[in-house]
């Protein structure tokens, strides 16, 4: 069953199946105390994924979950079989129970270590990414269900070391995991101030202040920026009632119908502007306005699902889980045009930005920009950027900066969300052009230098992650073994 090699290491180690050492989900029967007896409850997410850190807050009566829940006590090791909490490494042992007694999660099993070997020597070994990987192979069940089976589990290899051995394994395990999270706290910190100075930076940007600089040398120069960002909102908003009058004459036109007058112009109305009251001041020749002012903004739909021949055609079709700050040159899936003709899917022309609606974990918020000509579905709004002289990046790096604070505009229950509305009353500095542009300029070239550090941070971080991995490898070989023997000789 097992692709594992487990041989015996060491000539004082002994290869063993994991049931020969340890309980495999012993009888619950065992672990049993009065109905109201305080003990401690510990659902899946109570696990913490490789470090084996629990958090046992949650306290309910026996008499509550002895029923259809996993029974555990003190010294258990818990090993969670289910996709893909095992993938991800949920394997602790659990102590300082209340009352010595837990109830938990049936995906988990239990493993309650025999005389002679170690409880935190048996986890180790269980969190081994070679381990998971091979209970992984041998994982049965309907797919999002798939299980590691007891048989496995009772059936898998261990090497087992001398008792004496597994204390100072498990001590130098633990002494190299210590200057191992030490680095990865240290590397968290380095990659708060990256976060931190990005943050800063786009404040900088869209407060005026980083273009402070060439604002004063343009006024030495005798160079005015031109129009002013005032005159630029004017400019535009003139510009979408022609727009739109334009558009009433073709339809007009359509139906061979001629107007008799000017009054159904009055039906034009302005984009409303709505702002707060606590907005800081801007440069001169900025000027507060908001998107739905600015720009026409939409909310996209999805074709049916039904349908096959709505889809898979030439037409690109952007779900919002595309939208994660980052420009979209081409999209998972497609459309046809009967599909297009179908739903409510609008489609935009490249400068378009896209801002993702609707989402609990990172989606909702987070921004793009349209390389191509693309609909995307009712998650999703679309911002007419590229339909205006202002560059799409100064208002992708707008969304970026108010990130927090558009995903905490959201409405509703369960899952909170944005809409049509509400990203029409998104705030926007509005700079003159010139300056706009150069915002964009020094914002490109300081993002890529921040980004190549904060890959840097995760870089080194991931070989934090393979270390820890070599270390069980070691310990398990019997190569840490010798050299713990080496520095006591």
């Amino acid at each position: 069953m097992s692709e594992q090699n487990v041989n015996p290491p060491l000539p004082e180690w002994r290869e063993a199946n994991i049931e020969e050492v340890a309980e495999v989900n012993p009888s619950g029967k065992a672990v049993s105390v009065a109905d109201d007896t305080e003990v401690t409850f510990l659902p899946m997410a109570a696990v913490e994924e490789l470090t084996g850190n629990i958090d046992s807050s949650v306290r309910k009566l026996f008499g509550e979950v002895k029923k259809g829940y996993t029974r555990f006590r003190d010294g258990d090791v818990l090993f969670a079989k289910i996709t893909p909490s095992m993938e991800n490494g949920k394997v602790a042992v659990v102590r300082g129970l209340r009352n010595g007694i837990g109830c938990g999660s049936t995906e988990f099993h239990v493993l309650r270590p025999r005389e002679g070997l170690d409880a935190d020597y048996l986890r180790y070994f269980l969190v081994q990414s070679a381990f998971r990987q091979d209970a992984q192979r041998n994982m049965r069940g309907a797919v999002g269900q798939l299980r590691v089976p007891p048989a496995y589990m009772r059936e898998a290899k261990i090497p087992v070391a001398p008792r004496d051995q597994q204390t100072e394994i498990v001590a130098k395990i633990d002494e190299l995991f210590s200057q191992i999270d030490e680095g990865e706290r240290a590397l968290a910190r380095v990659q708060k101030l990256v976060e931190r100075y990005r943050q800063s930076l786009l404040k900088a940007a869209i407060t005026g202040e980083l273009t402070r600089d060439w604002r004063e040398t343009n006024a030495s120069n005798g160079q005015p920026p031109g129009e002013s960002g005032e005159q630029l909102l004017q400019r535009i908003l003139k510009a979408r009632r022609e727009a739109w009058v334009n558009s009433e004459l073709e339809q007009m036109a359509a139906k061979s119908k001629q107007p008799k007058n000017d009054d159904w112009k009055k039906k034009y109305k302005l984009p409303e502007y709505k702002l707060s009251a606590d907005l800081p001041d801007l440069p001169a020749g900025w000027a507060w306005s908001t998107l739905g002012q600015l720009f026409d903004v939409f909310v996209g739909g999805t074709p049916s699902r039904k349908e096959a021949n709505y889809w898979s055609g030439y037409i690109n079709w952007v779900s919002s889980g595309e939208v994660a700050f980052c420009r979209i040159s081409e999209t998972r899936e497609t459309i046809t045009e009967l599909g297009l003709q179908k739903s409510a899917v609008r489609l935009h022309p490249p400068g378009t930005v896209l801002l993702a609606m609707i989402g609990e974990g990172k989606t909702r918020g987070q921004a793009a920009i349209l390389d191509i000509t693309a609909g995307h579905n009712q998650n999703a709004a679309s911002i007419r950027v590229g339909d205006t002289p202002i560059p799409p990046e100064y208002i992708f790096w707008l969304l970026k900066f108010r990130y927090e604070a558009v995903r905490a505009m959201g409405q509703g229950g369960n899952q909170p969300a944005l809409n049509g509305g509400l990203v029409k009353e998104i705030p926007v500095p509005l700079p003159p052009v010139a300056e706009a542009v150069e915002i964009c300029e020094r914002l490109e070239v300081s993002e890529a230098a921040i980004q190549a550090a904060s890959d840097e941070v995760q870089r080194v971080g991931e070989k934090a992650s393979a270390l820890r991995q070599s270390v069980l490898n070691a310990a398990f070989s019997g190569v840490l073994n010798i050299a713990t023997k080496s520095v006591a000789a």
